[in-house]
């Protein structure tokens, strides 16, 4: 009930002040003139998102309410489900400053109990970094069960899905084909195609629109060089063994991977880099002259680094990283920290208390 009361509030307060100046006297008689109407303006019409606004006027209202609204805006009237979930809706937020970045993390779920002759589960948490807010990602029903053991996320690109890859199966510990995939405003799950074959340990990442699995392990731990290419409308297409984006091939890039196992990738600005911890620690490549160019020290107080993600739908306006902390005394044994693409200092995120598990993957969407 509190939440419901808190929604409701969020979209009163967001269309208060427009309610105000659309009904303000002055106002009500540039109206009537300019539509030879009466000066109480016009009736209500059939399809208004807001009565008594006109609709740009109400989905600019609308674009403001917080997206922990959204899934419940939804469910007000066709109209509204139909903003909520259009790309004008989310140009909209993004123009007004409204946007939030959300990063989705597959990690180590708590133990139920004392732990002790427990199967690890894992667990889709997203961590809201505009707002502070950390949730669980729970499936629509118990008969999807828990998130698969050591899958990957992705982001498609394209502001609105992700997807959950692979992994094992917590009940057999397999390698599972299993793919699952959430529209992020809607805040619905469906189940995707299955990739053609079982395998772990992968490459995972998204952009324009799909989600991209390369190399792993198959079920008899032979590796792989085949890479898939997964659409977020729901079909797989299998590449050649070896590729390129423009060639169609896979090259050897011994060059490219730091020589180093304390650095993550991750993509920002369309280009990759290199997360580690210490002076230095963050790199990006560049293609032209095949070398590593320093961007910036790593996170101040971070031990090792576990993941990394770039925020912003494509465009990596920052990055995002979850690592081990340095002095173990802080309290927590994991924390995260955000910077700039552009060089602005390290932001320290809290991590709170029952979030602290190993992450496996991690995924940026711009709501």
């Amino acid at each position: 009930m509190g939440a419901a009361k808190q929604e409701v509030e969020d979209v009163y307060a967001v269309t208060a002040r427009a309610r105000f100046f659309y009904d303000s006297k002055d106002k009500q008689r540039e109206r009537a003139m300019a539509m030879g109407a009466e000066e109480d303006g016009p009736r209500l019409e059939v399809g208004e998102l807001i009565p008594g606004l006109p609709d740009d006027v109400a989905i600019e209202c609308l674009a403001r309410v917080p997206s922990r609204s959204h899934r419940r805006m939804r469910r007000v009237c066709r109209g509204w489900r139909g903003a909520v979930g259009s790309s004008e809706f989310r140009r909209r937020r993004g123009a007004a400053g409204a946007a939030e970045d959300v990063v989705f993390l597959v990690q180590a779920a708590p133990a139920a109990g004392d732990g002790k002759g427990s199967t690890p589960e894992c667990a889709l948490t997203a961590a809201n970094l505009t707002t502070g807010e950390w949730r669980r990602v729970e499936g629509p029903d118990e008969a999807w069960g828990p998130v698969p053991l050591f899958a990957q996320c992705a982001a498609a690109g394209d502001g609105r899905h992700v997807a959950v890859v692979g992994g094992w199966d917590p009940d057999t510990l397999r390698p599972t084909s299993d793919v699952r995939v959430l529209d992020v405003p809607a805040g619905t799950w469906r189940r995707g195609r299955h990739m053609p074959d079982n395998r772990s340990f992968f490459g995972c990442a998204g952009g324009d629109g799909n989600v991209y699995v390369a190399g792993g392990h198959d079920e008899s731990k032979n590796a792989l060089r085949s890479a898939l290419s997964y659409s977020a409308q729901g079909a797989f297409k299998k590449t050649a063994e070896r590729y390129t984006a423009t060639g169609g091939a896979w090259a050897d890039e011994d060059e490219v991977v730091p020589d180093t196992g304390e650095t993550c990738l991750a993509s920002v600005r369309g280009k990759v880099w290199a997360v580690g911890a210490g002076k230095g620690g963050v790199r990006e490549w560049d293609g032209a002259a095949r070398a590593w160019r320093e961007v910036a020290d790593g996170p101040p107080g971070m031990k090792a680094r576990v993941k990394a993600a770039g925020i912003g739908n494509g465009d990596g306006t920052a990055l995002f990283v979850f690592g081990t902390v340095a002095d173990a005394a802080e309290g927590s044994k994991y924390s995260a920290w955000v910077m700039g693409a552009g060089g602005a200092p390290w932001k320290r995120v809290p991590v709170p208390s029952g979030f602290g598990g190993f992450v496996y993957s991690a995924a940026a969407v711009r709501v």
